[in-house]
């Protein structure tokens, strides 16, 4: 999504040009759709002299405020996630039920661990070319 400073309007997806006032987007296009850079007299792949019209440069000062504005908003919206996390973490921790299950698939991970470490390595390599083997058929390869 690309936001034209020119006639103030937003255009949906990773478009060259404005779809509502025809400027490209902070570069020089060419007939050719070759990007160049603002200051650009001659393509520098084909050498034309015809460019589209840039939209116009933001200031300074509007830059530094999109750019706080951008950070402020994202630090805000990592904030709340992470408090809503640790909330949702706290309550469901505080259940005794739910502390039990953890618990129970604990164990059952340790003990799947260290099954897997009893097997002998040429049996778990076995195991891996199978596994391997399976997942290409799946694929199709």
């Amino acid at each position: 999504m690309k936001y034209c400073y020119h006639c103030n309007r937003v255009t949906v997806g990773e478009p060259l040009f404005c779809n509502f006032c025809g400027r490209s987007y902070n570069v020089k296009l060419c007939p050719r759709l070759h990007t160049n850079p603002r200051n650009a007299e001659v393509c520098s792949q084909c050498g034309s002299r015809e460019f589209s019209t840039p939209q116009p440069r933001l200031t300074f000062w509007a830059r530094v405020l999109v750019v706080t504005v951008t950070f402020v908003l994202g630090a805000t919206l990592v904030y709340f996630s992470m408090l809503l996390t640790a909330i949702f973490l706290t309550s469901l921790l505080s259940n005794a039920d739910v502390q039990t299950a953890l618990l129970g698939i604990g164990i059952l991970i340790a003990l799947l661990w260290w099954i897997w470490f009893q097997i002998p390595h040429w049996m778990r390599k076995h195991i891996h070319r199978l596994l391997e083997w399976r997942s290409k058929k799946r694929r199709g390869e």
